[in-house]
């Protein structure tokens, strides 16, 4: 009995040791992300791609954070929601701010408000009227057009119903984000453009590809929380034993999607993320 004790206690304790490392690493993951219709000026762009970083910190001031977004060196800046946490004081807001400032001064940062902001609108609202003083382009159901040597791409943020990631405390008989619902919010896709959506939660993925997006960046699954071998992400916020779309890219008919485990929350053998994507056409 001594000998299974002092194993469960070591266990426990190794167990322990995982999730206090793991939810401390920041890991920057790199990859090329190709697609045939990317207009020719973009060849070799880099976008930087963030989310979810709500109640943490890298560092004094998001110091680490900021020296691992820098080392990058983005051409433009995607921030796709849960910048803040629904329970979060103003008092911690300062970190979050001074990230904001860091990355305005490398690129362009395009920024769209997750599930925890549009619970918690007033914060929102205080927030984004700091962020837009910045100059960061915050997309609510809007679209604008990045320029680079001689051509363009179209960028959407999508600010979809809160209904289809709660009903009050149910997760029960969610709203499903369609390809109508897509175009009553964001307006019908001009395929003729390049195409890039920022959606907070990759659920709705076949529903983005159908309505025209070519590359869809999200966040929100935070990796499925834990992560298991062979098995990936566990959990959806949404209570889902593994959801769809937790960590990664993932394809649907010409549309790519690019799923990053964020930043943010509890986290066992599933780092926090930076995500570096380089554009190409071949």
């Amino acid at each position: 009995m001594k000998n299974i004790a002092k194993l469960g206690l070591a266990a426990a304790f190794f167990a322990s040791a995982g999730v206090y490392i793991h939810d401390r690493q920041l890991d920057v993951h790199r990859i090329t992300l190709r697609h045939e219709r990317l207009p020719e000026g973009f060849e070799g762009a880099r976008v930087l791609h963030l989310s979810d970083l709500h109640s943490k910190t890298f560092g004094e001031l998001n110091g680490n954070l900021i020296s691992s977004c820098e080392a990058c060196r983005p051409d433009m800046i995607f921030f796709t929601g849960d910048l803040i946490s629904r329970s979060e004081s103003r008092s911690f807001f300062d970190a979050k701010l001074f990230l904001f400032e860091k990355l305005t001064a490398l690129c362009d940062v395009y920024y769209i408000l997750g599930n925890h902001e549009q619970d918690c609108p007033k914060n929102a609202a205080y927030i984004c009227k700091k962020l837009r003083r910045m100059g960061v382009h915050i997309l609510k159901n809007q679209s604008e057009y990045i320029y680079r040597n001689g051509d363009r791409i179209k960028i959407t943020g999508l600010l979809p119903p809160i209904e289809s990631y709660h009903r009050g405390k149910s997760f029960r008989h969610l709203l499903k984000v369609t390809k109508p619902c897509l175009d009553d919010l964001l307006g019908e896709c001009d395929r003729e453009q390049f195409n890039i959506l920022l959606a907070h939660n990759p659920i709705g993925f076949e529903s983005y590809a159908d309505w025209g997006a070519d590359l869809v960046f999200s966040g929100h699954i935070h990796g499925g929380l834990i992560r298991l071998p062979l098995l990936g992400g566990l959990l959806s916020p949404e209570r889902r034993f593994f959801p769809k779309y937790t960590k990664g890219t993932y394809f649907k008919d010409d549309s790519k999607m690019v799923v990053t485990s964020g930043l943010g929350k509890l986290r066992i053998n599933n780092p926090s993320e930076i995500v570096v994507c380089t554009l190409t056409r071949e």
